[in-house]
């Protein structure tokens, strides 16, 4: 056993009172300096002391392994102990260990180590120590560490024990796990974004020559796995290869995702994949439709990104391109017809957005009313608060006796849902942000209508999923299914100017996020007769809020020259308004391409994110806990402040900056 010295006196346990005590003789040297000789003779009378109770301390245990050893008839057998074995106190004070702990930290402070360990052991298993069972690293080799609580003596109720620790080397378990998990089969599914969308107007001798240089740098950037990669249809590829390469691929941000973009004939949108990869446990063909499912998340992301899933969790690399408009309107057509027959079977029908209601929400849920009415249903639309945004909509359907009893609250439509009732999700696909979670939970089929990129939490197994990221709002989405409705009644006014509004919203006016099918739907509202100005409007802002967007916009933060990140003060009228349309009027400040608003509100954070495309606010957004589009996302976060989750805001910007370049 290592001999005592007399530093061993300032061990954890000790050396805080050691220190109160110094501190007091000082002050007191201090009021009178004659007190200095007796300060001299009373703290080291005190270091004598705990000297010796260390000391004492050491020969208990020594005399506890004397016992030991005189039982095993050698004094070598504990000290050449193979397994490298320590006694510790709980406080993290070291009174033995043995020769193959010398070896086992060579180099590193014995002392400082242990207390480290001591108190991650504190941590995890509550201050008892009992039964301790805990991985750990050192020099790079892996040990299992166990250990037990060994009572030395009893004095009234009190027990005085100390800690037997064992390092028990696992590194040769470790390689061959290894070995083991690198070698277990990765399955991904490969597919071409918008494959109609890319060969359409191509030169007819471009377009082999186009999948053949496609397939060239596909084979090429995978062949170094030494996995199988075969075609399964004209644009989508299955590949199978070993665990191992992931780290290869995720190290390298799959540069496949921007070497395919390079290939140009005479195609007029780049070339992009989709990629879903599946490394969870499972049998291949759990593998292989995991991976169907995961290259759809990706796809409804806005696709030109990779998702990789492990245990349920996903990791996302890419999701950089702006999403492509489909020129197609079969799949509006189908989904008209198939919502038509699920609407007919149904009992009643539930329609339901995200909490703290848009525009954009508001006027989806007008249109599928409209939709099931025509098809002779009793519809509810679940509406829990009138937010300002859409408070003048609110006032008029409010004011329409047509539509008495349509707006009703969660409680309301909790008593209204069966059986066989269809809940119809608009403006959202998550199922922890929708108006009323308990009226999703009870439904049996559920619809869901949504134009915002593929979230992890999204609704599972719906009946009926109408998703397409390209779409500039839900209501874009809902018109086009009124359009191939083949009922004889045609929507009101108000349904048609509700639509309208909520195009308008998300597209800031039909200034971002619009295509060819956008106006479209927008002319489809325009002949019903509506009246355009009236409904630019009810958008406008008074003079107070308008005074306090200024406000908010003149104390912004610029970084990296581009960005621009603001805090709403708190307590104002209308700040979540105020939030998110001072961060759309920052887009409009000169060499502004993104900007961020930060607002609290109670005990929530609520971040706005607005891009004009240069950088990914979903991206950005998502690593915080948020999501929405490329160019318009936000995010909340609970228990935290406004500055802490402004450093946390510029720490993911970073972070999606270096992702990209």
């Amino acid at each position: 056993m290592k001999k005592l010295s007399f530093r061993d006196v300032f061990v954890p346990k000790y050396r805080i009172y050691l220190f109160i005590i110094l501190l007091i003789l000082i002050f007191l040297c201090v009021v009178d300096i004659r007190c200095i000789p007796y300060a001299i003779i009373i703290y080291a009378c005190v270091l004598i002391l705990t000297y010796k109770k260390n000391l004492l301390m050491k020969e208990k245990v020594v005399k506890n392994l004397d016992s030991l050893i005189f039982k095993l008839k050698t004094d070598e057998t504990i000290l050449n102990f193979p397994i490298p074995a320590m006694i510790v106190t709980n406080q993290g004070d070291i009174l033995w260990y043995n020769s193959a702990i010398d070896i086992l930290l060579k180099g590193i402070n014995k002392q400082g180590y242990v207390e480290n360990l001591i108190k991650e052991l504190d941590e995890e298993y509550d201050k008892k120590f009992i039964g301790i069972d805990k991985e750990v690293s050192i020099h790079d080799k892996h040990y299992r560490l166990l250990g037990n609580l060994v009572n030395l003596k009893k004095r009234g109720h009190d027990k005085e024990s100390v800690l037997m620790l064992y390092f028990i080397d696992r590194t040769d378990y470790y390689r061959l796990f290894k070995m083991f998990d690198d070698a277990k089969d990765c399955i991904g599914i490969i597919m071409i974004d918008n494959y109609d969308e890319l060969v359409q107007g191509m030169v007819e001798t471009d377009k082999p020559q186009l999948m053949a240089s496609v397939e060239r740098k596909l084979r090429e950037w995978f062949a170094f796995t030494g996995g199988i990669m075969t075609k399964l249809d004209r644009n989508k590829y299955l590949m199978i290869f070993d665990k191992k390469f992931i780290k290869a691929f995720t190290d390298s941000k799959f540069e496949i995702l921007n070497d395919i973009k390079e290939i140009t004939l005479s195609n007029k949108i780049p070339v992009t994949l989709s990629i879903g990869i599946v490394t969870e446990e499972a049998n291949k063909n759990e593998k292989y439709q995991s991976a169907l499912a995961t290259v759809d998340v990706a796809l409804g992301r806005g696709g030109d990104q990779v998702v990789i899933r492990k245990d349920g969790k996903y990791e996302f690399f890419g999701g950089n391109t702006k999403e492509v408009e489909k020129m197609t309107k079969v799949k509006p057509r189908v989904i008209s017809q198939a919502l038509r027959e699920l609407i007919e079977n149904a009992s009643n029908v539930i329609i339901m957005g995200h909490k703290n209601t848009d525009a954009d929400c508001l006027g989806a849920a007008m249109g599928v009313y409209r939709l099931a009415t025509i098809y002779g249903k009793n519809a509810y639309i679940i509406f829990n608060e009138s937010g300002i945004t859409v408070e003048g909509l609110y006032k008029k359907i409010n004011g329409d006796s047509t539509y008495n009893d349509v707006l009703v609250t969660s409680s309301e439509a909790m008593e209204l849902v069966d059986d066989n009732s269809l809940i119809v999700v608009v403006d959202t696909h998550k199922a922890d942000y929708v108006d009323s979670v308990d009226v999703l939970n009870k439904a049996n089929k559920i619809v869901v209508i949504d134009h915002h990129r593929r979230s992890t939490e999204a609704i599972e197994n719906p009946v009926l999923m109408f998703h397409e990221v390209y779409a500039s709002s839900a209501s874009e989405l809902v018109t086009e299914i009124l359009q191939y409705s083949d009922g004889k009644i045609g929507i009101s006014k108000l349904e048609a100017e509700c639509l309208y509004a909520g195009i308008l919203t998300d597209t800031k006016n039909f200034t971002q996020k619009t295509g060819v099918r956008t106006f479209e739907a927008a002319a489809y509202l325009k002949r019903t007769g509506i009246d355009v100005a009236a409904i630019n409007k009810s958008f406008q802002n008074d003079v107070e809020t308008y005074v306090a967007i200024a406000d908010v916009i003149r104390n912004c933060e610029i970084i990296r020259d581009t960005i621009a990140i603001a805090i709403c003060p708190s307590g104002i009228e209308n700040q979540l308004q105020i939030t998110a349309q001072a961060a759309d009027e920052l887009l409009n400040l000169n060499g502004i391409e993104t900007s961020f608003v930060l607002s609290k509100v109670d005990n929530k954070v609520y971040i706005s994110g607005r891009s004009t495309g240069a950088l990914n606010v979903q991206v950005v957004l998502e690593k915080l806990g948020g999501g929405g589009h490329m160019m318009i996302a936000g995010a909340q976060i609970e228990n935290v402040e406004v500055e802490d989750a402004k450093k946390m805001l510029i720490d993911s910007i970073e972070e999606a900056i270096r992702e990209k370049a």
